[in-house]
């Protein structure tokens, strides 16, 4: 299995056909994040732009979660043993727009369609992510890779060669 993740690549994967991501601007008010998540039930992550619409950013329902907690003012209900959480949380506090709430470390987890699925998916383990932005050469998001159409692709190809290896 591990030798058709390295050979299929993100173009393999992905399906342009999908469909089109949830894009927004920093400037964009939470709110927005929180009506896309609501209206659809299987969204995985938000897709953060800049000015000129290349890829700044993912914003996930844990985002959401960490927002919504610091807004509520659970998090003080509970103890929080996590250095990192607790900053991320603490910065979520006064949180306004999307750029307030985007996490940093999700600015360079985009793909490309000639890269690999086993450099995707090393991606997603990294970021702790189920979604990628596919994005072009500019770093304009064309579509999105999910991990579950990684992992499907991967098995369905790797079924393939091992039928044909027993036929030979």
């Amino acid at each position: 299995m591990m030798d058709t993740l390295r050979k299929l690549t993100v173009k393999d994967a992905y399906r342009l056909e999908n469909e089109v991501p949830i894009v927004l601007g920093f400037e964009d008010e939470i709110s927005e994040v929180i009506d896309n998540f609501a209206q659809h039930g299987d969204l995985r992550g938000v897709f953060i732009v800049d000015e000129e619409q290349r890829f700044s950013g993912v914003i996930t329902r844990v985002d959401l979660l960490d927002w919504a907690r610091m807004q509520l003012g659970a998090a003080l209900l509970m103890p929080l043993t996590d250095k990192d959480k607790t900053l991320r949380l603490s910065t979520l506090v006064n949180a306004t727009t999307v750029g307030d709430m985007l996490r940093e470390e999700t600015s360079n987890v985009s793909v490309c369609t000639d890269e690999t699925l086993a450099h995707a998916l090393q991606i997603m383990i990294d970021a702790e992510l189920i979604v990628l932005p596919v994005v072009n050469e500019s770093q304009k998001i064309i579509g999105n890779l999910t991990l579950s159409e990684l992992l499907f692709q991967v098995f369905c190809k790797s079924q393939e060669s091992q039928k044909i290896l027993a036929n030979s």
